[in-house]
């Protein structure tokens, strides 16, 4: 008989059905593979550190192992996050053939696993694993869609204006220059205050009421981005600019709430979490292009219907019916999505837990402390590359027109631009997917792909930077739009989706929401930058001040980035533990194993001297102890 031993906090006494689902996760989790076994039983009802919880002991009874039955579940119990080090040695001391080995083969198992999973679902129902996919894909990052939508639809607008208003938006003579250029600046700005406001928020008052606050403001915007108007045409500019803010401010919070619950919410199924971690957030990420893939679809529609063509010439009353529509249709959205974080959403318990543990109400500023002192280095990461990303990631969203125009011709349409763009937006979706289903895989891992990520865009903009008189010519000019189309490929299949993900995973729950804030907002600082830096600039020096970006980004992955890949992250939570306690040279588990720490960790900080094994196992058997001391007193004041 193989015996586990399970606490899940949580799960009231009187929740039959919710106790049976609960030994159910158990047993599947844990029955080995090959084995006939089944679960026999759940027993004792207790409270831990105030909460009602079930201990659950699940035995498996093996038909070639039955003499075992009289193990005492006491004796030979473990806490499932403990099973690999029990086993012997953890995947990350395995010699690298049998590494390579062992990924192979789970990897395999695991796909066909998933296989069986979708088709089982699809003959349930056809639509059942759609279903699932917007559950748990498209909801959690359903903010993201509303931020792609609108943040990339200014410069498609400004396309349009352009050539709708020429004496407002192209030769200022009935608007102010500063106000027109403004409305692209004081959306990146807005974002800026709303990632550091909201990373913040969502760490002192929890994720789910920062993110109602968020999406709220959200709805504001687009209502005011909607009816934006003025007694001039210079006073509509300035309307509309201070509603561009509005709504960046609220969209900004999307992003370190989205990471953080797509995150913690993995975090709650273990097994899960260290299999798809990167995958659960990272396919929430996605709805950030699906939203400007989106965006395009229904500009390019909408002029259709309201100019009769897509060629010029542009009427304001068409102009104006085209970019008004397209706000106005995600307010219903944006009021579903208002009444789905009211009613549906739910709390999640990692925040909450990790603040009773370390006797905290409020917000952490000891953790915050902390943070710059003992994780700085890897701020220097998370937002170093994120910075990096967003100079080049904006950067090639601002010269697209400049891309197009070498294409078509300066003169090219409205509609000719919408239509390149289009297709960049389709590119990009095939990296953000293929970053998606790759970003978990332990051969590759997050440290890797964003740091080659990095490196090829550096690359092919440098090409392009070098040939740049050629590569404009005619007979090579489909050669210059292949690179164009290869660069925000590799944008997208790493860098500037890793990072978003990163941010996330590299700090503990405490603070993930304040870390993950000022990584994005330095990133802003980035986008900031190059739009205004990009004004004054020719065409062949925009791809010569791109790739060296590129090249930091890459440089600063290689060094300052930890590979989380496959990690428990109750294990971060753990290390976290020790540092807040003033104890940190007391961890010695799988945080600080070198292949989860970076470069500058391991060979500047030499955090990695901390890891042993068999010290590790004689802390966890310390905290197990104590966990069933406090067990058996909550049980003895609760028969």
């Amino acid at each position: 008989m193989y015996i586990y031993r399970y606490i899940d906090a949580g799960i009231p006494a009187e929740d039959a059905e919710r106790q049976s689902r609960a030994i159910q996760n158990v047993a599947g989790r844990l029955e080995p593979s090959g084995r006939d076994q089944r679960p026999l039983e759940a027993r004792r009802v207790l409270e831990v550190d105030g909460e009602p919880a079930q201990e659950l002991v699940v035995a498996f009874r093996s038909h070639t192992d039955s003499a075992s039955s009289d193990i005492s579940p006491l004796a030979k119990g473990r806490e499932l996050h403990d099973e690999a080090e029990e086993e012997g040695q953890p995947w990350e001391d395995l010699p690298r053939s049998e590494r390579c080995r062992i990924t192979y083969r789970e990897d395999l198992q695991e796909q066909a696993a998933e296989a069986r999973a979708v088709w089982n679902l699809f003959k349930q129902d056809p639509l059942e694993p759609v279903r699932r996919y917007f559950s748990e894909y498209v909801m959690p990052g359903i903010g993201l869609f509303l931020e792609g939508y609108v943040i990339f639809s200014i410069s498609n607008n400004s396309t349009l204006f352009k050539q709708a208003y020429p004496k407002c938006w192209s030769t200022f003579e009935d608007c102010n220059e500063t106000w027109t250029e403004a409305t692209t600046y004081l959306q990146l700005i807005g974002i800026l205050m709303g990632q550091l406001f909201f990373g913040v928020m969502g760490d002192w008052v929890g994720r789910r009421a920062a993110m109602l606050l968020d999406m709220s403001i959200i709805l504001a915007g687009v209502i005011l981005l909607t009816a934006s108007n003025g007694p001039t045409i210079n006073g509509w500019v300035i309307c509309y600019a201070w509603a561009q803010w509005l709504f960046g401010f609220g969209i900004g919070g999307e992003y370190p709430m989205s990471a953080t619950r797509a995150t913690e919410e993995s975090a709650e199924h273990r097994r899960y979490q260290q299999r798809h971690r990167g995958r659960k957030v990272m396919l929430a990420y996605t709805m950030q292009g699906w939203g400007q893939f989106i965006n395009l679809s229904v500009l390019i529609l909408l002029l259709l219907i309201f100019n009769s063509s897509g060629n010029p010439p542009y009427s304001s009353a068409a102009a104006g019916a085209t970019w008004r529509v397209t706000f106005a249709v995600l307010i219903p959205l944006v009021l579903y999505l208002i009444y789905y974080r009211v009613y549906v959403l739910k709390e999640l318990t990692v925040l909450s837990k990790a603040k009773k543990k370390a006797g905290v109400e409020g917000y952490d500023w000891k953790s915050l402390r902390l943070l710059f002192t003992c994780f700085g280095h890897r701020l220097v990461g998370t937002a170093g590359i994120w910075f990096c990303n967003d100079w080049y990631f904006y950067g090639n969203g601002v010269f697209r027109s400049t891309f197009v125009g070498i294409l078509v011709g300066p003169k090219a349409g409205v509609l000719t631009n919408w239509l390149y763009s289009w297709i960049n937006a389709g590119v990009q979706l095939v990296g953000y997917y293929g970053a998606s289903l790759s970003v978990d895989y332990r051969w590759l891992g997050r440290k890797r792909l964003t740091a080659f990520s990095f490196f090829m865009v550096a690359a092919i903009f440098a090409f392009v930077a070098g040939f740049y008189d050629q590569l404009i010519k005619k007979p090579n000019i489909h050669v210059f739009q292949f690179l164009y189309y290869f660069s925000s490929f590799w944008a997208l299949y790493g860098s500037h989706t890793t990072s978003f993900l990163l941010a996330a995973e590299s700090y503990p729950s405490q603070i993930r929401g304040t870390a993950h804030g000022i990584s994005a907002a330095t990133g802003k600082v980035g986008s900031i930058l190059v739009v205004v830096w990009l004004n004054y600039l020719g065409n062949h020096n925009k791809f010569w001040i791109t790739w060296p970006f590129a090249l930091l980004g890459s440089l600063l992955a290689t060094v300052f980035i930890a590979d989380n890949t496959g990690l428990d992250l109750a294990e971060l939570e753990r290390r976290w533990d020790y540092i807040r306690a003033g104890r940190a040279q007391d961890y010695h588990g799988l945080a600080v194993h070198p292949r989860h720490l970076s470069l500058w960790e391991r060979h500047v900080l030499h955090i990695n001297r901390q890891y042993d094994l068999q010290l590790n196992k004689k802390m966890r058997a310390q905290e197990r102890a104590e966990m069933r001391r406090v067990a058996q007193q909550a049980e003895a004041g609760n028969p």
